[in-house]
């Protein structure tokens, strides 16, 4: 089930050739397949397919195009980066576990200068390289964070798996408790609207109706008539207050209904042939990413997943503990639990994007109530199914191909970002927002052959991938020597 390099951790290394990391097969595999899963999901915002494009076909006619949009958010969306998660978890436990390292430092030392590296690789990609979604620099502080608990047990992991998603549950409804109160607020302002428009249109029909015949006694009473409107309209003016709690629930809304004039907005931005002016337009929306997004809800939903990594890699989940026909079923069982989670989450949002005024008034809960139980669900049910037939003999080709781009995680991710930021963005081709949902797919199955055959080509000369040589020689603080000798094999991991 696992090839690794020629010394296992807890072997001295011979001669003075220095083997840099033991492989698990099955963990390069879901590593690679979850690179690029994250990729098909991603590749709608590199290229413009915004949430404002998506709105267009929810309220639309639901068309091929809805089709397509809801199976890859039911199939893939979520799932792939959780799936990304747990492999990550189990790799902490994987490098902690070492015994030797190319450089006199403890498992700890090195991996805590791992970690801060990630953070450093993240703000480039994210600052620098300009992806607003990027997940390095969150990974690399959840890593540090979970650090000091990766001494439990397996049942320690799944305990503290299970209370971080409740609380990433948690964190869900709070956020549609906020919107369900703002929309409380929005009520009573408009029944005191309301009440200002009946009062001042009462006091028009009197006013006429009291309007005097003579001339001289009309032009003193419209004048009285003038300074007691300019009074009541004062008395009748919603405060700041008022007005805040008003736009902020019908800005609320504003941003879930299609508008065309966000789309020709977003193409004209994108497509600025210099780079400081995207730069400054996706600012703002990577320091969101990175800062009050993940830190109200991503450290929950990352910490989950990741703990959830290390309880099953501690129970060798990972390396064929059980059965192809036990994987098979776990497989079926937690991939058609998530199905189902997410066909009523798709449903759910549908009608929140349509009408959320009448949404939230007859729902108690959000429409993604339950996306952390289907993001796992279905990252267990891939798991299991890969696991199920990793073995199986016509399909090594394929699980090479894979692994090959998990042993390259680090230079393919950033690999990604650079293919498509310069095909998409207007210092480069600029073809944002220019080609359609289903051209976008076309083009991430172009990539996904290029970091493929790119991995495979490279790893036949070099024991790992450009940017993984270059983490490694920063956190040990010397050039490691990366260059296969003619007469050693490339790993097969």
């Amino acid at each position: 089930m696992s090839s690794t390099s020629p010394n296992l951790p807890g072997q001295a290394s011979t001669g003075t050739s220095i083997h840099y990391q033991s492989r698990i097969f099955s963990l390069d595999v879901l590593r690679g397949i979850a690179l690029l899963g994250i990729l098909l999901v991603s590749i709608n915002e590199f290229g413009g397919f915004t949430n404002n494009e998506k709105a267009f076909y929810i309220t639309a006619t639901h068309g091929g195009n809805f089709k397509l949009m809801s199976a890859i958010s039911i199939l893939f969306e979520g799932k792939m980066r959780a799936l990304l998660s747990l492999v990550f978890g189990a790799g902490m436990l994987l490098f902690l576990r070492k015994k030797e390292f190319p450089a006199n430092l403890s498992p700890a030392d090195a991996f805590i200068r791992r970690q801060l590296w990630l953070i450093g690789f993240g703000l480039v990609n994210a600052f620098i390289l300009l992806w607003p979604g990027d997940i390095l620099f969150q990974y690399g502080i959840v890593g540090i964070l979970l650090f000091g608990f990766s001494r439990m047990k397996a049942k320690g992991f799944f305990i503290l798996a299970l209370v971080c998603t409740l609380v990433y549950c948690g964190k869900l409804y709070w956020l549609y408790a906020d919107d369900k109160s703002d929309r409380k607020k929005w009520v009573a302002v408009s029944v005191i609207e309301k009440k200002y428009k009946a009062d001042s249109l009462a006091r028009a029909k009197k006013d006429s109706l009291s309007m005097p015949a003579d001339s001289i006694q009309r032009k003193v009473y419209q004048a009285k008539i003038r300074i007691a409107d300019s009074i009541a309209r004062k008395n009748d003016t919603l405060t700041n207050k008022q007005n805040g709690e008003k736009s902020k629930w019908e800005g609320t809304l504003k941003e879930l209904r299609f508008d065309s004039s966000k789309t020709v907005a977003e193409n004209k931005d994108m497509r600025q042939k210099q780079w400081g002016k995207v730069w400054e337009h996706l600012l703002q929306r990577s320091k969101f990413k990175e800062s009050w997004s993940f830190y109200r809800l991503g450290i929950w939903d990352i910490s989950s997943i990741m703990f959830l990594g290390m309880a099953l890699f501690s129970i060798g989940f990972f390396t064929g503990r059980f059965s192809p026909s036990r994987y098979l079923l776990i497989g079926v069982l937690l991939f058609s639990a998530g199905f189902a989670l997410a066909w009523y989450r798709i449903k759910l949002g549908d009608a929140r994007i349509i009408d959320y005024n009448t949404y939230i008034d007859s729902h108690a809960m959000p429409y993604n109530q339950f996306l952390p139980f289907e993001r796992i669900f279905m990252a267990l049910g891939y798991v299991s199914m890969i696991m199920a037939l990793i073995n199986t003999p016509f399909l090594k080709w394929c699980w090479s191909g894979f692994a090959k781009v998990g042993q390259m995680a680090l230079s393919n991710y950033l690999l990604q970002t650079l293919i498509c930021t310069f095909f998409f963005y207007g210092y480069g081709f600029g073809y944002f927002g220019r080609l359609k949902q289903l051209e976008l797919y076309f083009f991430f199955a172009e990539v996904t052959m290029v970091q493929i055959v790119f991995s495979v080509l490279w790893l036949k000369h070099y024991r790992m991938g450009p940017l993984e040589w270059l983490l490694r020689s920063l956190v040990y603080r010397k050039k490691l020597d990366n260059k296969l000798p003619a007469t050693e094999t490339p790993s097969k991991s």
